[in-house]
């Protein structure tokens, strides 16, 4: 486990393949817990202990996507950024729930101080891949990501963090809700009754009852671009987020334990290329 601190933030982080060991999320920075001034911002929110399973991951827990089939046939590999070379079993689409086979992790390095942390991840003839996670002030963090793409064919997905927060074990309800400097709009999954868009955000009327999720996959501004920082709150606590490349689109989901706002960071990159992006964290 790595600790850093810096005043009263105090933050642990995961070695790759260590408490998680999936293939759907970056292994690089895995968030084990979060604290400031005493209060647990976030948790383990799951009750299983499968260290396999997709989403056993705390905090803040990014993800690439995109076309990783393209081209790929059965038995053939794919590269998931953060994962390494996964087998393709069969012709079905790519799901992140499923646990496919690893043909090749890469190389792993790790260095840290009181108030910082880099993961470095090779997978030649791939990529090269750094991720900073540094405590900026007693309140803030900020994860940076350096990624030069050397596949063959061009890199066209993106990342994005899940925002696994937990507020201290506060149960999702009208407790919690999102806030964004522009008017929301989006197709949700079913006509949930105890969610719904504000003017500028998003509002629960009633807690998600157990075994129970909401969801929407498309959440944009009704008009105009996105635009930071999004803010979410609960218990008398915030959670500012924001960063310096506008998201795309992003994805709203909730169980009764937590509720995440997921920006999707686009990234394009030619064999050779270096694309660069950093997300900023307050909690107050």
């Amino acid at each position: 486990m790595i600790r850093l601190r810096k005043e009263g933030l105090s933050v642990e982080l995961c070695e790759p393949w260590s408490y998680y060991k999936g293939v759907r999320f970056d292994h690089g920075g895995v968030f084990r817990r979060i604290v400031k001034d005493g209060f647990v911002f976030a948790d383990e929110w799951f009750d299983h202990a499968d260290p396999f399973r997709h989403d056993r991951v705390c905090g803040l827990s990014e993800e690439f996507r995109g076309d990783v089939f393209d081209g790929v046939a059965p038995g053939d590999l794919f590269c998931k950024i953060g994962v390494g070379l996964l087998v393709r079993p069969d012709e079905e689409p790519y799901s992140f729930i499923r646990t496919y086979e690893i043909a090749r992790k890469g190389e792993w390095s790790v260095e840290s101080s009181p108030e910082r942390a880099v993961f470095t991840h090779i997978l030649p003839g791939w990529y090269h891949y750094r991720k900073c996670i540094a405590l900026t002030g007693p309140d803030s963090l900020s994860i940076a990501h350096t990624l030069r793409w050397e596949g063959k064919k061009p890199l066209n997905g993106w990342c994005y963090n899940h925002h696994f927060l937990t507020f201290g074990g506060a149960p999702v309800g009208p407790s919690r809700s999102f806030h964004f400097p522009w008017r929301p709009a989006g197709t949700w999954r079913s006509a949930y009754s105890n969610v719904r868009f504000t003017d500028s955000g998003i509002a629960f009327s009633a807690a998600v009852e157990r075994d129970n999720s909401v969801f929407c996959g498309d959440l944009h501004p009704a008009a105009g671009r996105m635009l930071y920082p999004f803010e979410v709150r609960d218990a008398g606590r915030s959670v500012e987020i924001s960063g310096d490349i506008l998201p795309e689109f992003s994805v709203f989901w909730s169980n009764p334990r937590v509720a995440c706002l997921e920006p999707y960071i686009p990234l394009a990159a030619a064999s050779g290329e270096t694309l660069s992006w950093r997300q900023d964290y307050r909690f107050r």
